[in-house]
Parts: C-alpha cells; sequence; structure tokens
C-alpha cells in the first residue's frame, strides 16, 4: 500500500471514530470517512458508509451520501446503478447541495442537458422568486456559477440570474484585486461575529441578520471566488462596522459604497492590521470565530 492510500486509511478511521464521538456531527463527519476510504483503495467500505447515511442520516445528510455515492458507482463502472440513484433522488425535494453536486458530476461527464437541469434544481428558488437573491452580494455561489457556466457552453444567451451572478462576481473579483497588496496577492474581509447584527442594520449587508447564516454565505462565497480567480488562499481581515464607519466619514465617502470598502480594507491590510488565512486546518479553530473546529463550522460538507 503507498503511504498516500495509508495516510487516507488511517484518516478514514479517525474520522470514524470522531462519528461515534460526535453524534451530532456523525452524517458529515462519515461522508468525510468516505472519501478517504475511496482514496486509500476500499470503495465498497465506502459505499456502506454511503448506504449507512442514506438510510440514518437526515435528509440533506442522506442527499449528500447519495450524490457522493454516484460519483463513487461510476468509477466503478457500476454505471446502471449509477443511474438509477440519480433517477431516484430525482424523484425527491433535493436540497441546493446535493442538486449542485449531481450537476457537477454530470457537467464533468459532458452531460451539459442533464447538468443544466440539475443546476436548475440547484437554483430553483432564485429562479421562482428574485427576492431571494441578496441585493448587495459579494458571495458567489457553485449552483449559481455552475449554471451559468453549462448555460454559456450551451451556448444559450445569459437570462436575469446569469446577469447577476456574472455582476456578483465582477464586484467580488474587482474588491480582492483593488484590495490587493503586493504580499498578499488575495485579501477579502467580513464583519466580526459581535458586529453582524448591527452591519445588517446599517445596511452594510443584507439578508437575514444572522451571524451563522453570514458567515455560511461568506464561506461559500469565497470558495467560489477562489475557483473563479485561481487563488490557493485568501487573507481575510475581520473588520469591525465602527472602523469601517469612522474611515468612511474622515473622507466623505458611503460605507455603504464597494469602493469605499475595497479601500478601507487596503488602508487596514497596509498599516499592517492582523489577518486570517483562509481556508484554516481542518482542525484550527473556525475563522468567525464561534468556538468550533473549522471542520465542523464553516468549513463543514454540509456548507459546500
Amino acid at each position: 500500500m503507498t503511504d498516500s492510500k495509508q495516510r487516507a486509511r488511517r484518516l478514514a478511521e479517525n474520522l470514524e471514530r470522531d462519528a461515534e464521538k460526535y453524534p451530532e456531527e456523525r452524517a458529515e463527519i462519515l461522508l468525510e470517512a468516505a472519501g478517504q476510504w475511496t482514496r486509500a483503495g476500499d470503495p465498497d467500505r465506502a459505499l456502506r458508509i454511503y448506504d449507512d447515511v442514506m438510510s440514518s442520516g437526515g435528509e440533506e445528510d442522506a442527499q449528500f451520501a447519495a450524490s457522493e455515492r454516484i460519483s463513487l458507482l461510476t468509477e466503478l463502472g457500476r454505471t446502471d446503478e449509477a443511474e438509477a440513484e440519480i433517477t431516484r433522488l430525482g424523484r425527491t425535494r433535493v436540497h441546493s447541495g446535493p442538486a449542485t453536486l449531481v450537476a457537477e458530476f454530470l457537467e464533468g461527464q459532458g452531460r451539459l442537458e442533464d447538468a443544466l437541469t440539475w443546476f436548475n434544481i440547484a437554483c430553483r428558488d432564485f429562479l421562482t422568486d428574485d427576492e431571494a437573491l441578496p441585493e448587495n452580494a459579494l458571495f458567489g455561489r457553485s449552483d449559481l456559477l455552475g449554471r451559468r457556466r453549462v448555460r454559456r457552453a450551451l451556448g444559450l444567451p445569459p437570462d436575469d440570474l446569469d446577469l447577476y451572478c456574472e455582476d456578483q462576481q465582477a464586484e467580488f473579483a474587482e474588491l480582492l484585486e483593488r484590495a490587493a497588496a503586493p504580499a498578499q496577492p488575495h485579501t477579502a474581509s467580513f464583519f466580526v461575529r459581535s458586529d453582524v447584527v448591527r452591519a445588517f442594520a446599517e445596511g452594510l449587508v443584507h439578508g437575514p441578520a444572522d451571524a451563522a447564516t453570514y458567515h455560511c454565505e461568506v464561506e461559500r462565497g469565497w470558495r467560489a471566488s477562489r475557483d473563479e480567480i485561481g487563488a490557493s488562499e485568501l487573507r481575510l481581515l475581520p473588520t469591525r462596522v465602527d472602523d469601517l464607519l469612522k474611515f468612511a466619514s474622515d473622507q466623505g465617502r458611503d460605507p455603504k459604497d464597494q469602493q469605499t470598502r475595497a479601500d478601507h480594507l487596503a488602508d487596514r491590510v497596509r498599516a499592517g492590521a492582523h489577518t486570517l488565512v483562509w481556508p484554516p486546518e481542518r482542525n484550527a479553530p473556525c475563522w468567525c470565530d464561534s468556538g468550533r473546529k473549522y471542520k465542523k463550522c464553516c468549513g463543514s460538507p454540509a456548507n459546500r
């Protein structure tokens, strides 16, 4: 057995033990373990874990397990079983995350029409309710990005959702570019946990005024944008509302304006403000300051 497979096996065994220690996170941890068993060269054990989660986990976890199982069955040449699983899953009301994984799998198979169907499932809330889209989002989403990518590959003209996604991605990329410092090529900011509710109240961000939701959305945006711009990591500036408001007031500028926020970020980085490296290690404290490990917080598989 190669060193990499041995490492994957040890990690898988440790994850299975963790799943027993932390029953509230059992399904998510087992999904990680299954992936490691596949890397360790034991796909049958991975399939047994997926079956376990599908039968005993919550609805969304079960759907994540099914979507991962589809990919593994295909790798093993068991395409009929994979197709049957896609059909079965398609008869349920699939959550956005698992639907996105199925869509990405189909896209990788070159089945663009089928991939678009699943990306539309993942984005159904946005397609049916314009108000579901954040008014001032800097976060990209893999479901929106994937849908736009596949539609473009199919030669379809951009619709309103594609144009929204393009605008948001351009805005985020522009912020990163303007805020870039020579030693820190990709930098972003986020409001600290204690200031999130106030940030919503001041109109600096939009959506549900809840710290957990805000940080999860930011995490997803960073992942999507990292893939889009090809960055391996970001440097994060924890930001306080008072600091941003003072910067804007001193310069007679609007704190809601993205250029103001980009300049504030660049100014703080140049001044040597403390920044964090993202993404952190799995077992490191989460960047959002929840007090939990990254793998059990914003880095959880459920937040993909």
